[in-house]
């Protein structure tokens, strides 16, 4: 069990190393972690390269957060930690903003730094603009988060 252990923790450390090394180009599987272990050798190392990719799931991780030799960040928010929150929180953010309250949403007003004598106002802005805000099924969380910063932004 020690020598299993030891080894896992090497591979980690491997990878984390990996992981900080500057990013370059990658091959046919896309970038993530695999991209940075594997390059862009061609062939049928693409394969372990996607399947690191997948085995760790950091690929969307990635292209959402400008990391892992995936270019620059798809969350454009001026407000990360609100884009991170409705990425990982999406259909309970739909549902408590089409209801105009909940927890979710009670979160993520205090994440977009609204005051809580606004917060009723904040809910009732965002209820009357649902379909502003997620605007087809395949909306992601920066979209959300810039779509709400802009409707509620004091002119």
């Amino acid at each position: 069990m020690k020598k299993s252990l030891a080894l896992t923790l090497a591979g980690g450390m491997v990878i984390g190393s990996v992981a900080l090394a500057s990013a370059g180009s990658y091959g046919s599987a896309g970038c993530g972690l695999g991209s940075l272990i594997f390059k862009d050798e061609p062939g049928a190392v693409q394969i372990f390269a996607a399947t690191t990719n997948g085995t760790f799931g950091n690929q969307t991780f990635g292209i959402t957060s400008g990391t892992l030799n995936c270019g620059k960040a798809v969350i454009k928010s001026e407000n990360g930690k609100a884009a991170e929150f409705a990425a990982a929180n999406m259909d309970n953010l739909a549902r408590d903003i089409a209801q105009g309250k909940g927890e979710s949403l009670d979160a993520f007003a205090e994440l977009m730094n609204v005051p809580a004598a606004q917060q009723d106002a904040f809910n009732q802005k965002l209820q009357q603009n649902f379909d502003k805000i997620f605007t087809s099924d395949k909306v992601v969380a920066a979209q959300v988060v810039d779509t709400v910063s802009q409707l509620t932004a004091v002119n």
